[in-house]
């Protein structure tokens, strides 16, 4: 009999359980879907950031700074206990493509998660320290991270942990996908502009061309890209614009210029990869008799995790029932989730979005509802379990 009663009271409470799941999902789903249906431009956020703004307002942060960076916003939440300061940050906008401006890399999701995390915040303050939730405009352009921290500076806002998820299709749903180190490359776009003397096609060696020159300076950076022992890392250089002379056919060129973007693995390997092009670049255009000017565009650090907080990071996958897995290599592309990380505990981590599911960006892919949940555990014991 007793024993009949003690089921009856666990089944009661595994229904109980189930049902606030399924409500907590469906009400992430519907924040989700309502700002799925509002998509924006980087840098042109209002409508999202204003209902984000709407949820936020009612879990009642200590303090809230809006307008961050362009629409950034930044919420504040106290604990009962002293403690470090944690941030959670994910993105405002969505992604332009020739159909129009659609959420296709699933911020729409991160930002429910992340609202999600406000709501507990808003119920419980039993927890140390104080909890720092990011809203980051212009990620996508690589500009927002920048911008805020810029401003953030002047109002003394400062974490001791950072923390951000992106939901990856590459892995089964719900893993949790640790990098060990880097997790986003270091790059930067070169720009190498060559000024020589133009003259008739007829007599082109009457001319100081950059053909040759730029030419040159490519075959040697692709060399570079297989250079054993010569970088600190995994480093790369790709050509992505190229313009000698003008669409003349009587006119010899007499200037070019040759666009790159290097990146390395770590901080270090980029910049000797530079010092390497700029070298060789100085030495074509001295043989040439050419001007050179070099310029450096969109640099972005390598966003690189901590042991420490990557550790706490596994721990509350494991602690909430999530299988974890290391990732052997970082991503080549870069993140301005690195301009938070400087001097600071961070991971940045991803969670398995279902393995079959198209990438992000595409317009077949889709944002798996069903890692709103885990993803908002895995958050909230970081802030009330560690």
């Amino acid at each position: 009999m007793k024993n009949r009663q003690l089921f009856r009271v666990l089944l009661f409470m595994l229904m109980i359980t189930t049902t606030i799941e399924m409500r907590s999902q469906d009400d992430l789903k519907t924040i989700r879907e309502r700002l799925h249906a509002i998509p924006e431009y980087s840098h042109k956020e209002k409508k999202t950031a204003e209902v984000v703004l709407e949820y936020l307002t009612k879990t009642e942060p200590d303090r809230l700074f809006r307008n961050i960076g362009g629409y950034g916003i930044i919420a504040e939440y106290r604990g009962n206990r002293p403690g470090p300061s944690k941030m959670f940050r994910c993105e405002l906008d969505a992604i332009d493509t020739d159909s129009g401006c659609k959420h296709l890399c699933g911020h729409d999701g991160h930002m429910a998660i992340i609202l999600g995390l406000a709501q507990r915040l808003h119920v419980n303050r039993d927890f140390a320290g104080k909890v720092y939730l990011l809203f980051q405009p212009a990620e996508e352009i690589g500009e927002g991270a920048a911008l805020m921290v810029k401003e953030m500076k002047g109002l003394d806002l400062k974490f001791d942990y950072v923390f951000s998820l992106h939901n990856n299709p590459n892995y089964e749903l719900n893993r949790v996908v640790i990098h060990r180190g880097t997790y986003a490359a270091a790059s930067v776009g070169m720009e190498l502009r060559f000024t020589g003397e133009a003259s008739h096609a007829a007599y082109p060696e009457q001319a100081k061309s950059p053909t040759d020159a730029i030419f040159a300076l490519i075959s040697e950076t692709k060399r570079l890209n297989s250079a054993e022992g010569m970088f600190d890392g995994f480093v790369l250089s790709t050509v992505v614009n190229v313009e000698i002379g003008e669409a003349n056919y009587g006119v010899t060129p007499g200037d070019g210029v040759l666009r790159l973007t290097l990146r390395g693995f770590k901080d270090t390997g980029l910049e000797k990869l530079c010092s390497t092009v700029e070298e060789m670049a100085t030495g074509f255009a001295k043989r040439d008799k050419l001007d050179l000017k070099i310029s450096y565009h969109d640099r972005f650090p390598a966003t690189v995790n901590t042991d420490e907080a990557n550790n706490m990071v596994v721990k509350a996958a494991e602690s909430t029932g999530h299988k974890v897995v290391y990732v052997d290599e970082p991503g080549r592309g870069s993140d301005d989730f690195c301009h938070f990380t400087t001097g600071v505990q961070a991971s940045y981590f991803d969670i398995g979005n279902g393995i079959g599911t198209p990438d992000i960006h595409k317009p077949e892919y889709r944002f798996s509802d069903e890692i709103l949940v885990p993803s908002l555990e895995i958050l909230n014991y970081l802030v009330f379990s560690m």
